[in-house]
């Protein structure tokens, strides 16, 4: 059974409401009248070079992504190198 919408008020039903139990006859009247319709699938709108933006972004947080990690492992690397010295220069002495 095909779903409709209400198009306007009809009876008890109001604008957007599914309409249910009305008879075959009584829906094709309504449909040719304009007073309900099929709900229409989404459009796919024009994205306007939204796909080919998205895969930039994309290639581009991966790229940053990565940088993040080399910076993570360079800081890793200077706060142990840091810590050394720390610990050479406060190393208690004998």
């Amino acid at each position: 059974m095909s779903k409709y919408i209400a198009q306007q008020s009809i009876g008890h039903f109001m604008p957007g409401d599914e309409i249910k139990g009305l008879s075959d006859e009584r829906i094709q009247a309504l449909l040719v009248s304009g007073a309900i319709a099929e709900p229409k699938e989404p459009e796919l709108e024009n994205n306007d070079g939204a796909t080919a933006q998205l895969a930039s972004l994309t290639a581009e947080n991966v790229e940053l992504k990565a940088k993040v990690t080399e910076l993570e492992k360079s800081l890793a690397a200077s706060e142990k190198k840091l810590a050394a010295e720390i610990k050479k220069t406060v190393a208690p002495e004998k």
